[in-house]
């Protein structure tokens, strides 16, 4: 934690939101109308209530407990519930008389509440002909269940005129939602993580609760809330007594049963939720606490029942010990996300809760005594509505034990509910009666079910929605299991939530393409990103006889030899380290924490092997009358430096790396094809690295997982001789598709394309005067992005059918028009141009630039320009074949010397996750490869996106003579704000209120680098 923010008091008015609760504010923000996470608290009332003792002792409760009169809003520290703006008799008390049922005058109050306006309380009196309630409502993100009891004591008190005790202290409630922030993003987090990454592995796939039958519309009436027969209670108390079980865990392993008997499936999961209370301050304190964990339990036919409670028993117990990962984190770890993860997690919650077992107050029969009368006072069931498809409630009080079955939004239907709750009841029945009876002859003791068992992708899809072929599925699903390296992938599941953004897309269907033998496009798959819809396109494609395809004659000389020309990336990094030999360097520096044993030997035997294998590591790089060669070299051993500097400080490493990587660079001679150093470096804790530095010549950040599992190879084969590695393709292969044959032809059809895409648009974000950004001083600063920014974006992404990719494109563009001025503007994206992605495993740099050309009118929308921004990195994705320096050529647009045509600014999104590798028994992981940010900064603006296992982390990098270092932070902070509310602005203007204001030259700065109004 920085200094300032460790010093700065926090408003006594504020409370941040924990994991969980910010996880409500999101769902809100996706459907503020839906009827979830509210609790409304209906108190029967019998007598008078005086309603100036009722007013006074709300306020006395809004004074007490703050976060009630509450609003949620962002702080400097992120979201918190806020009550700086609201009075202490913000909520007032009203007071209706209705002339329909009970029931439908509080199903008439069910009204949600807005969070960004608060307060997030309601008190009304309802009176109808024979009945008064007294409803309390209240958003789930102020309390939770166990807080219930609490709030009632003091509403009794209160009104008895007794002064309560003012706000307590927010300290216990200020460190449980630093703790909630530790454990889900943390390292005191990570045996939490461990354990439910682990208890929730290898799910099958989910086998659903029934579709009601015609949709959500099924007629008839649920179950309502019943009681639980007296005399079963008592005996299965005694039964969990006799097992050494809790009588949770009883009411729970029935409800396994019934699920099992319903939908088939053997390996299911209920969530429950857990008090949270572990920190004893906050036992009787109201707040939100409350924790949902998903407890996995597998049923085998042989097992007994009694068996079966027993090892749920020791289930429960584990998942209590680490029941302080909130549920969001949870899921996180276990990869439980999307629609398929959901289909696990959210079928079903078991809540218990026994009001006896709280305070004093018995909330089912208690009195408000006033000054002239006394009224008695019962809660009725409760009809909150969780975020499961069923939810199964059970409560404990002095009425005693009482079930509610609901089906919040109908989806299971009345006729499958009451059937449920019936099988549940003798299922419990059965169970207490015979305890070591075997679950096998146990279902067959139940009636049969007669409704269908759905499975996500197959039995649920609506009659008209697209259906593949089962085999088409298992090819199009392999093909993603490899490229995306996702395993037990779903006919439902998303390209997008998988992970897949713009950049994979070309690599995925070059595989589909080849081996399925069709014809998709990047639009299609976009238009089509849920597996099955994707494998009915392919179906639909080979029910079409291909047109015959016009033949190409290749290139007379074939294949080329050892000397070839060098690809078009390339030949633009020479001409920038002739042009600025003293600035330009391009060198990608690399660095692993060494973890195990590893045999130094044996390392550079590794590297010497490597570079055996591929040519592009021993490839010199030649003049021939001013255009470059490559030409092929022999072998070469390359060394590896062992070393042990002094250093005593992650600062100190961090410098001692960025000097030796500066110093290898140093060596590098693009003539003598020695591109590549290596060290291993002992630190004095004894910690080793391995730091390699390569020429971007010969690699570039595509290429680092490809050389990591080739390296991983070479150190096998280093220990054992007798393997036999397969020969790899090599580099000139690919380029020499690039240049002859179909891949120019496809490269002249583009250049086609980018001639008319960008005609008349302005090659710069200022004048073509500019000043000349070359040895400028570079400068970088982090984007202030949302921990969860990623699940963020999913709405959006799912919504737009965009990538993650598409919408970060779409936040910049809308940066650079508020910050410009400028209605019409460009920036680059790097592509790995492949050759449609026949050659991922070639070792050796493919980057290619293309340009996003984006226009905003005053009225634009930031949804108007996302769609808008989709279609150009559409278009872009398919066009990428034409080397970026060959449309400069063909466009000739006006250029300064140190600045990139259509590219004053580069947008870079990477992903490091699989930059890490095993050798023999040692684990090579990945540090954070940003050192060089600042040093190979070749625009005057770029902006790096890196996606890691932690969340999604942004980068502004800059120079000095292009932005200042006041104004790249502002435009980094308007950036991530775009991208933190995204969806809350999507009907907004881009255009309306910026952020930033206009830049203007501070004391000595250079004419102002970008004017705040269009220049022609």
């Amino acid at each position: 934690m920085d200094q300032a923010a460790s010093t700065t008091p926090r408003p006594a008015t504020q409370l941040p939101l924990s994991v969980t609760q910010e996880a409500m504010w999101v769902t809100w923000q996706l459907d503020p109308a839906k009827w979830e996470h509210i609790l409304p608290l209906a108190l029967a009332v019998e007598g008078e209530l005086e309603l100036p003792r009722l007013r006074a002792a709300v306020a006395q409760l809004l004074r007490r407990h703050p976060a009630l009169r509450a609003r949620v809003r962002r702080s400097s520290e992120g979201m918190c519930l806020d009550w700086s703006e609201t009075a202490e008799d913000a909520v007032p008390v009203s007071v209706r008389t209705v002339t329909t049922s009970r029931a439908a005058a509080l199903a008439a109050a069910q009204v949600p509440f807005d969070l960004d306006a608060g307060p997030l309380t309601r008190v009304e009196v309802l009176t109808g002909a024979d009945w008064t309630v007294l409803l309390v409502t209240v958003h789930h993100i102020t309390l939770d269940g166990t807080s219930l009891p609490i709030l009632l004591d003091d509403l009794r008190r209160a009104y008895a005129g007794e002064e309560l005790e003012p706000s307590a202290d927010l300290a216990p409630l200020l460190e449980h939602a630093r703790c909630s922030r530790e454990a889900a993003e943390g390292e005191r987090g990570e045996p939490l993580r461990a354990y439910w990454r682990e208890a929730l592995a290898e799910l099958p796939p989910a086998r659903l609760l029934p579709e009601a039958a015609g949709g959500t519309g099924e007629d008839g009436a649920p179950p309502g809330p019943f009681a639980v027969d007296a005399e079963l209670t008592l005996r299965v108390r005694e039964l969990a007594r006799e097992l050494g079980v809790s009588y949770f865990t009883v009411m729970l392993g029935a409800l396994f049963v019934t699920l099992h008997h319903h939908t088939g499936s053997s390996d299911l999961i209920i969530s429950a939720p857990y008090h949270g209370r572990s920190n004893k301050a906050l036992i009787d304190r109201v707040g939100f606490f409350v924790n949902v964990l998903p407890f996995r339990q597998r049923i085998r036919p042989s097992d007994s029942y009694a068996d079966m409670l027993r090892e749920l028993r020791s289930t429960v117990r584990a998942g209590l010990r680490h029941g302080d990962l909130p549920l969001p984190s949870i899921l996180r770890s276990a990869d439980l996300l999307g629609p398929a993860g959901r289909d696990q997690s959210h079928q079903v919650v078991f809540e218990y809760w026994n009001s006896a077992g709280d305070v004093g107050l018995d909330v089912y029969d208690f009195e408000l005594v006033g000054e002239r009368a006394r009224c008695s006072v019962r809660l009725l069931d409760p009809t909150d509505v969780a975020d499961y498809r069923l939810t199964v409630m059970l409560t404990e009080g002095s009425n005693g034990s009482r079930m509610l079955w609901k089906d919040a939004v109908g989806s299971v239907g009345p006729t499958v509910t009451a059937e449920l709750a019936r099988d549940y009841l003798a299922v419990l029945a059965d169970l207490v009666a015979a305890p070591h009876r075997s679950l096998a002859e146990a279902a067959a003791l139940l009636p049969a079910v007669t409704h269908a068992v759905a499975t996500p992708g197959l039995s649920t899809r609506a009659a008209g929605e697209p259906s593949a072929a089962a085999a088409t599925v298992a090819e199009v699903r392999a093909i993603w299991t490899e490229v995306l390296r996702v395993p037990d992938i779903l006919p439902e599941d998303s390209f997008f939530e998988l992970g897949g953004h713009s950049l994979i897309a070309a690599t995925l269907l070059a595989r589909i393409n080849e081996r399925l033998r069709v014809e998709l496009t990047v639009r299609e798959l976009f238009s089509h990103p849920r597996l099955v819809e994707l494998a009915a396109l392919v179906d639909r494609q080979r029910a079409v006889p291909p047109a015959a395809a016009a033949e190409v004659p290749e290139h007379q000389d074939g294949a080329w030899g050892r000397v070839f020309p060098a690809a078009g990336f390339q030949e633009g990094i020479w001409l920038a380290e002739r042009l600025d030999p003293s600035h330009a360097r391009y060198h990608i520096p690399l660095f692993w924490r060494v973890e195990g044993a590893l045999d130094p030997a044996r390392l550079r035997a590794a590297l010497v092997l490597l570079v055996a294998r591929h040519e592009i590591l021993r490839t010199r790089f030649v003049d021939h009358d001013g255009r470059l060669f490559q030409e092929v070299g022999p072998a070469w051993e390359p060394e590896l430096a062992q070393v042990s500097p002094g250093v005593a400080s992650g600062a100190e490493e961090q410098q001692w790396l960025h000097t030796w990587s500066e110093a290898a660079a140093g060596t590098f001679a693009p003539a003598a094809g020695r591109l590549l150093a290596a060290a291993l470096v002992t630190l004095p804790s004894g910690d080793r690295l391995l730091a390699l530095c390569i020429h971007h010549l010969v690699v570039d950040g595509e290429s680092v997982p490809l050389l990591l599992r080739e390296l991983e190879l070479c150190y096998q084969q280093s220990g054992d001789a007798a393997a036999q590695l397969p020969p790899p393709r090599q580099y000139r292969e690919l380029v020499h598709s690039q240049q002859v044959g179909t891949g120019r032809a496809r490269a002249t059809a583009d250049l086609a394309y980018w001639s008319a895409q960008l005609a008349g648009a302005p090659s710069t974000l200022g004048p073509s005067t500019a000043v000349d950004l070359s040895g400028r001083t570079p400068g970088s600063t982090v984007l202030p992005l949302a921990t969860d920014l990623t699940q963020r974006l999913r709405g959006v992404q799912e919504q737009w059918q965009a990538s993650q990719f598409m919408v970060t494109a779409t936040a910049l563009a809308a940066a650079l028009h508020r910050w410009s001025g400028r209605p019409d503007l460009t920036f680059g994206v790097p592509v790995a141009n492949r050759a449609g992605g026949a050659f991922d495993e070639v070792l050796g740099p493919c980057l290619n630039t293309v340009v996003l050309r984006s226009r905003c009118a005053p009225d634009t929308t930031l949804t108007e320009l996302l769609r808008a921004t989709r279609e150009r990195v559409i278009e872009a994705f398919e066009h990428q074949g034409a080397p970026f320096d060959e449309v400069v050529r063909r466009l000739r647009p006006a250029r300064t010397a140190g600045r990139t045509p259509y590219v004053d600014c580069m947008l870079n999104s990477v992903g490091t996750a699989r930059w890490s590798a095993t050798l023999g028994a040692a684990r090579l992981a990945a540090l954070d490869h940003d050192l060089q940010n600042e040093e190979t900064n070749k625009f005057g603006l770029t902006v790096t996106f890196n996606q890691r296992e932690d969340g999604l982390l942004g980068t502004l990098a800059h120079r000095s003579g292009f932005l200042r270092a006041d104004e790249a932070v502002k435009l980094a902070a308007e950036l991530a704000d775009l991208l933190n509310r995204f969806e809350e602005l999507g009907d907004e203007p881009v255009l309306s209120a910026p952020l930033i204001p206009a830049p203007a030259p501070g004391p000595g700065a250079n004419p102002t680098p970008i004017p705040t109004s269009e220049t022609s």
